[in-house]
């Protein structure tokens, strides 16, 4: 009995124990299971109520992520949403607020909405992001959109930068306006060039509280653009411009994601074939590498070259004959004249109240300057093929391959190519290449006839050596010039 007593106290006490320690696990069991049911809520809260992120891919799969685009590449547009992963069983579609900006130019996305109400994703009308695949929660848009083109690829007059291309009744569907430039307000005395202004009917700017064209009108491309008309020009992407795109949950509008790209920028190279020709009855060719004009791989495209022969060597206007022009900066500016008989582009009269600068959307026309002839009793003259001095001074440099980004003009005798009956020995060559779409990247390349017995000029540091990179606000600028004809006084 003892042992059973003691066996059964035993018994007792460990049931007692037993007890103890099965309450203690309830507890435990209770806690644990409201932290459980925390969490799950907390995860189940999480999962419907992600935040949305957006990218820009070189693929229609959304797998190969770019933020480095060159002008003329195209592109999707890639959304991860799992607040939209509505159906796991199916590829969901949405119609969201979408954009893409350029906030330099004013380029701007063209995204169709279906203007039928909500949105019917079995029926989709005009522009969607559709997943990848059923539950991925990856949304691309169900077409791609090009960063870029040229107005024409056939014709180089009409080979101007555009945003998109319009159809003959002005529609883009890609890009539209892109077209602001940078100018002082017109209204105060003196200003600065801070005031964003739309190119309409220009070359006229109006200020940024004026009217700006381009909603709801049709779009004209640069060579078909008329003055005084309430069309607008269709603008362009630039060089270097950042692209910002925004994405807005169609059920929720704190839910905003953004994308960014950079459309690249390479400096260009020109050169002469050739630094002293041995006469001018030769040939001659120029050479442009610049791989940012290379828009297309399957189009041979073109660039603008102008050449000056002794630019800076005359004087301007000295007895009204309206030489106005007598450097690169000057034509830039001034923008010379239509045709050799002295038209001006905007009206009659070479007056310079007519003058039309040069700009990116003008920068392929044909200009003309005029080289004061014997008659004009300048400081110098020129034997012109044109009696009055009109010579056209641009040309069209002309890619060597339908992908290569290299051009050249080509003169096949240099006399006649640049309008002149005689060039004198020593006498200087200058071409200049400002890209149509980078006005930051200028080259300039200098050839000779017969020999070369000229004066240098360099940009160098303190040192005296040579420089050609400069911090703005930072590093001084040394000019140096090395001619011996000028060391009179020993």
């Amino acid at each position: 009995m003892k042992l059973v007593e003691e066996t059964q106290g035993g018994f007792h006490q460990a049931i007692l124990a037993f007890e103890i320690g099965g309450t203690t696990l309830k507890k435990q069991l209770g806690v644990l299971s409201v932290m459980t049911l925390l969490v799950v809520t907390l995860f189940t809260v999480s999962a419907l109520a992600t935040d949305a992120q957006m990218y820009f891919s070189s693929d229609k799969n959304g797998q190969n992520r770019v933020t480095n685009i060159q002008e003329g590449d195209e592109i999707w547009i890639v959304v991860i949403d799992n607040d939209q992963n509505i159906d796991c069983d199916v590829r969901d579609k949405m119609q969201p607020d979408l954009k893409i900006m350029d906030p330099k130019t004013g380029a701007y996305i063209v995204w169709e909405l279906c203007g039928c109400g909500d949105f019917d994703p079995a029926n989709p009308v005009g522009d969607f992001l559709e997943e990848t695949g059923a539950d991925t929660g990856v949304f691309v848009s169900n077409r791609a959109f090009q960063i870029g083109s040229r107005e024409n690829f056939d014709i180089e007059r009409q080979h101007g930068h555009v945003v998109d291309v319009p159809t003959a009744a002005g529609v883009v569907d890609e890009f539209q306006w892109g077209h602001y430039l940078y100018a002082p307000n017109p209204g105060v005395t003196v200003g600065f060039a801070d005031d964003r202004v739309s190119v309409e009917p220009g070359p006229i700017l109006v200020n940024a509280v004026g009217v700006y064209y381009g909603l709801g009108l049709p779009a004209d491309p640069p060579s078909a653009w008329v003055n005084g008309t309430n069309d607008y020009i269709i603008g362009r992407f630039e060089n270097m411009d950042t692209l910002i795109g925004m994405y807005q949950d169609p059920n929720d509008a704190t839910d905003v994601a953004i994308g960014l790209m950079k459309i690249i920028d390479t400096e260009a190279t020109i050169s002469w074939d050739q630094q002293i020709y041995k006469d001018a009855n030769g040939s001659a060719s120029i050479t442009v590498v610049d791989p940012d004009e290379n828009l297309n791989c399957n189009e041979v495209e073109w660039v603008p070259v102008t050449i000056l022969v002794n630019p800076g060597s005359w004087n301007l206007d000295t007895d009204g004959d309206f030489i106005l022009v007598n450097s690169f900066c000057g034509f830039l500016q001034d923008g010379g004249f239509q045709d050799d008989t002295g038209a001006r582009f905007g009206g009659p009269g070479a007056l310079p109240a007519n003058a039309e600068p040069i700009r990116w959307y003008n920068i392929y026309e044909t200009r003309y300057i005029q080289y004061p002839v014997a008659a004009d009793d300048n400081v110098v003259a020129f034997d012109t093929t044109n009696a009055d001095g009109f010579v056209k001074v641009t040309f069209y440099a002309q890619e060597t391959g339908v992908s290569t980004g290299v051009f050249q003009v080509n003169l096949n005798q240099i006399l006649r190519d640049l309008e002149f009956n005689d060039l004198y020995v020593r006498d200087v060559l200058v071409a200049y290449y400002l890209d149509p779409n980078d006005a930051d990247d200028f080259k300039l390349a200098t050839a000779y006839i017969e020999e070369k017995q000229h004066s240098i000029t360099s940009f160098t540091n303190e040192n005296r050596a040579d420089k050609d990179l400069f911090w703005i606000g930072r590093d001084p600028v040394y000019v140096q010039v090395i001619d011996a004809n000028a060391n009179v006084d020993p």
